[in-house]
């Protein structure tokens, strides 16, 4: 049975192809094998990236050092993360700090339910290239188009947005004032990241554990497999209210009582329904302790209004999760993204002669520990 995120994806996938085979001749392709962006250029937003230039002129110069240094700090962090996964990707087989972000479940891939992905995807760019066209004006500079543009390989697969500023005077202008433009985006989605992460750990969550009750946790469903827990009677809809002696009264509580668990340990678990001896097994993925089942905390009034919050504060997870990784991303000394101008652009001050040509043997370096993040993520 096709799940909801896969039939939705699919549907994307099925408008998005209509749209461009409609609008064809309106948009302007870039290739990269079988990758390529179809991009279709309009002028909306350029007048409201000019009105918050010039009002927070100001602001965004004193501004300005920060968010070039936070750039480069940005991509300090993520080049040492992205080495040490390496390493420890072939020391101890660890999950890989790269992956793909799709809307449906599958090997090597970093799973994102469909609307939270959709959703993020647009508020992301709309910050990212934004801010780009923000910062470019605060310096005059001329922002020529924005728009909308395709992603996709052979069909098209993601929507997304652009700015473009007049690429020619960005070049004249002074390093300073090229930094701070190229900085903008991921520095944007960075300071947004942790603004919606501090406002999940203080205020959401907080809030939204008072919906819950204290009283056990919920088998919600069964792993595929036969499991410990099913071979023991479980069913979905149990209530755990202890394990081993210990109460249990949400979550936490549950992992706790399983903590140093190993496969062949018994459990005594008490339900709503009954007492049950389960002895562990070992799952099969990475040969831990495996009792298999999902739980969640029960809700103590399960409302429209409580479903609305609980979604809302789902999404400000994904977005602020999201927004990390993608302006940790984009400050990767890498080609022709923002980190990669961002280091071109320091080389040529530093060492005119050969700052082209480091600037193309990090990037091949980097693409290659990408790339095998990538592949060994699949693997």
């Amino acid at each position: 049975m096709v799940s909801i995120d896969t039939a939705a994806m699919i549907s994307l996938v099925v408008i998005l192809t209509l749209v461009v085979f409609a609008n064809r001749k309106k948009l302007t392709f870039q290739r990269f094998g079988i990758f390529y962006a179809g991009m279709y250029r309009t002028k909306a937003g350029i007048e409201t990236m000019d009105r918050i230039a010039q009002k927070y002129k100001w602001f965004f110069e004193k501004a300005t050092p920060w968010i070039i240094a936070l750039g480069f700090i940005g991509m300090a962090f993520v080049m040492f993360d992205l080495a040490r996964s390496l390493i420890m990707i072939f020391i101890q087989a660890n999950a890989p700090a790269v992956g793909i972000v799709l809307p449906f479940k599958a090997k090597g891939v970093f799973y994102v339910p469909f609307f939270y992905w959709i959703i993020s995807i647009f508020v992301i760019l709309i910050v990212h290239e934004g801010m780009h066209g923000v910062m470019a004006r605060v310096y005059n500079l001329k922002v020529k188009n924005s728009g909308l543009v395709i992603l996709g390989a052979i069909l098209p697969l993601v929507p997304g947005a652009f700015v473009e500023p007049d690429e020619k005077k960005l070049l004249k202008a002074s390093k300073k004032e090229q930094l701070a433009v190229f900085a903008a985006g991921p520095v944007a989605n960075l300071t947004m990241g942790l603004i919606l992460m501090l406002l999940m750990f203080t205020v959401i969550t907080p809030l939204t554990d008072t919906f819950y009750s204290k009283d056990g946790i919920v088998v919600t469903d069964l792993m595929d497999g036969n499991p410990p827990a099913q071979q023991a009677g479980m069913l979905a809809g149990d209530k755990i209210t202890e394990i081993n002696g210990q109460a249990i009264t949400e979550t936490a509580d549950f992992s706790n009582a399983l903590k140093g668990a190993k496969p062949g340990d018994t459990l005594n678990i008490v339900t709503t329904e009954a007492v049950r001896d389960v002895t562990l097994g070992e799952n099969p993925k990475n040969k831990k302790a495996w009792l298999g089942i999902y739980v969640e905390n029960p809700l103590k009034a399960p409302t429209w209004a409580t479903y609305t919050v609980l979604w809302v504060k789902e999404l400000i997870f994904w977005l602020y999760l999201l927004s990390l990784g993608v302006g940790l991303f984009n400050l990767l000394p890498l080609g022709p993204i923002d980190g990669g101008r961002m280091f071109v652009t320091v080389l040529e001050s530093v060492t005119p002669k050969s700052a082209g040509t480091i600037w193309k043997s990090v990037s091949f370096v980097l693409l290659g520990i990408l790339i095998t993040n990538i592949v060994m993520a699949f693997v």
